[in-house]
């Protein structure tokens, strides 16, 4: 499978590459996102509550009632995943309403817990969520790199190729030791053994 990209209506940074395998999918107002840079969707899914660009007949819709447990951006995720993704990038998921942004960090957690990864693309960069593994990443040298224990404390947490190097250590939730570290001139290495970790990479 390839890449699912599921777009909000918050601040739009990143591009959509999308490749015969792929697919977009506009969680409500996203879709206006998306028309104002020239992409139409696959899906347009939400409760249409924040949508202003008149929807054309033909496109593919799934309307879900304004009262409702789970946001639009989550039900373009499980959408996306009854169709067989596990991969995914979420645009416009930032800088609109701060709860949304929560609970679209959240979905990242959610995501990882069941075999999903998602990579949301904002105006720092990247954010992604690691639980029990180990990733590498570039970045310019000096460009900022943070890391945050997410949902409980995180253990064994190794960070290498950065202006701060920390071998096997406690990250608490409640504190944010991880903010504002640094890239060299060689890929990071970020791993954790216990628990969740929140990235936000430059």
């Amino acid at each position: 499978m390839g890449i699912c990209y599921l777009v909000g209506a918050g601040d739009f940074y990143g591009q959509i590459s999308a490749d015969n395998d792929d697919i977009i999918i506009a969680a409500d107002g996203g879709y206006d996102n998306l028309v104002r840079r020239g992409y139409t969707p696959d899906i347009l899914i939400g409760d249409f509550d924040s949508v202003k660009t008149p929807i054309p007949e033909g496109l593919r819709t799934i309307k879900y009632p304004v009262e409702k447990d789970e946001t639009d951006m989550f039900l373009s995720y499980e959408a996306g995943v009854k169709l067989g993704y596990s991969e995914f990038v979420m645009l416009g998921a930032t800088g609109g309403k701060l709860d949304h942004t929560l609970a679209n960090i959240s979905l990242l957690l959610y995501a990882k817990n069941h075999g999903h990864n998602i990579t949301l693309m904002d105006s720092n960069g990247i954010i992604l969520c690691l639980k029990d593994e180990a990733i590498t990443l570039s970045g310019n040298k000096g460009a900022r790199l943070s890391v945050f224990a997410f949902g409980s404390d995180a253990r064994g947490v190794s960070i290498t190729g950065t202006k701060y190097e920390v071998e096997g250590a406690s990250l608490k939730a409640d504190f944010p030791l991880g903010v504002s570290n640094e890239f060299l001139e060689c890929p990071a290495r970020i791993s954790v053994e216990e628990g969740a970790l929140i990235v936000i990479a430059e």
